[in-house]
């Protein structure tokens, strides 16, 4: 039997566009392209998650667009940030079932930034609910979490889109799904707002030089979406489909090329 490669899938944040996730789990497991290591920020934690949880795609969809904005917002009494982050944590904990990241069928690493030392924290390990609650922290928007001497906000300052950490957690073939690449053409009129696209900004200018030609990337086009506007569900899932529908040519050539790969250097199951 060929050797076949492992699959290592990294889903980048991006707040309301990264509903955009469940279309491109969608499309990939239609297709049997099933990933063996979830790399997650900020949404793309939350998504991955929920679905390494064994929470069905349809059922998925459903919860998004039942989810009322009272369910985790909960201002606070802080200078550290306008949301409390505990209705969010409490959330988190019901939809994983308060498990841990260890107790998952497969193995998902999540990106936070830690204020302190200026640098990426990965959680590997601990209760699922904190660690997403940590890489959804959005500065300024979410108090941050505070762990070990740590405070910790949104992975996405320091890493849009975990391509780096997939690889490192050991796939051979590494699909990134950047829902960052729509233009946002909008006025911001809040807080929220100039908070959620300067963020945006800042990200777009690290990620253009980041990446090397070695990851498969999925890039859904979703323009014009407020980040904060979650009522779009259909249309995000939809262009998550297209986008991951348009690269498969390119994951089933790499598949291909790795088996071939293992057959010239006899490696077989």
């Amino acid at each position: 039997m060929v050797k076949k490669p492992s699959i290592g899938l990294a889903l980048g944040s991006g707040a309301s566009r990264g509903l955009a996730h469940i279309g491109v789990l969608m499309a990939l497991d239609e297709n049997n392209v099933i990933p063996d290591y979830i790399a997650g920020c900020s949404i793309g934690a939350l998504i991955g998650s929920l679905y390494l949880c064994g929470i069905n795609l349809d059922l998925l969809t459903k919860l998004a667009k039942n989810m009322k904005a009272d369910i985790w917002m909960d201002p606070a009494v802080s200078r550290k940030g306008i949301l409390a982050g505990k209705k969010a944590e409490e959330f988190f904990r019901i939809l994983t079932k308060d498990k841990k990241i260890e107790e998952l069928k497969k193995p998902i690493s999540i990106v936070a930034t830690d204020l302190v030392n200026c640098k990426r924290y990965i959680f590997k390990e601990g209760p699922l609910w904190r660690a997403i609650r940590a890489s959804i922290s959005i500065p300024g928007i979410f108090c941050p979490v505070e762990l070990g001497g740590m405070i910790l906000v949104d992975g996405g300052v320091v890493e849009r889109v975990p391509a780096t950490l997939a690889k490192e957690m050991g796939a051979d073939i590494v699909i990134a799904v950047d829902v960052g690449k729509g233009q946002i053409n909008l006025k911001p009129n809040n807080l929220f707002e100039v908070i959620m696209q300067s963020i945006e900004t800042m990200e777009n200018t690290i990620i253009e030089n980041n990446f090397s030609e070695d990851y498969i990337f999925i890039n859904p086009i979703i323009k014009n979406i407020n980040p904060l506007d979650f009522t779009k569900v259909d249309l995000c899932i939809e262009e998550g489909k297209k986008a991951a529908l348009e690269a498969l040519p390119k994951i089933s050539k790499a598949i291909e090329d790795y088996c071939s790969s293992s057959i010239n250097k006899g490696e077989v199951l």
